[in-house]
């Protein structure tokens, strides 16, 4: 038997784990994100690849080959993708090492931990080879659904 769950916020009970832990407590969808629909976002593929010398690849699915016509021309690309893992959320944390780090919200952050669950990296375009592109500086993990992928402009870079 599953154990019932209720909202910090509104007290009521919270069905199918549509909820975040916001400060260790659980927080309905519907406190967070008002009474509007999900929107339908399909991914184009998937991180499969974290290595440590910081070459990530990204598998594409089969489809999106149409779509990369002159991308390996890029030097940098920017990565829109899923924050697949993210179940707990403290709204206020110290940004940087220890106990010296900036008091910041999440906002303030690059925080993985955040309520939308999309994040966007840019990074730097390694090599295409047919769906499977690689790159350098992606900060995702292994199996975060990747929703695009767009060209950076030269002052963007960064």
């Amino acid at each position: 038997m599953d154990k019932k769950i209720n909202c910090s916020e509104c007290k009521r009970e919270i069905k199918k784990g549509n909820y975040f832990f916001i400060d260790n407590l659980p927080v309905c969808y519907e406190c967070l994100f008002g009474q509007i629909e999900p929107l339908a976002i399909y991914p184009i593929g998937k991180v499969s690849r974290v290595n440590s010398d910081g070459i990530s690849r990204v598998d594409l699915f089969p489809y999106q080959n149409k779509f990369m016509y002159k991308l390996e021309e890029e030097k940098w690309i920017s990565i829109i993708y899923y924050l697949h893992k993210t179940h707990h959320i403290n709204t206020i944390f110290k940004r940087g090492k220890g106990e010296n780090g900036k008091e910041v919200g999440v906002f303030a952050s690059r925080t993985p931990h955040r309520t939308s669950r999309i994040a966007v990296s840019n990074v730097e375009l390694v090599k295409v080879s047919d769906t499977h592109i690689y790159v350098k500086g992606l900060d995702a993990f292994k199996g975060s659904p990747v929703l695009d992928i767009k060209a950076v402009k030269k002052k963007e870079n960064i």
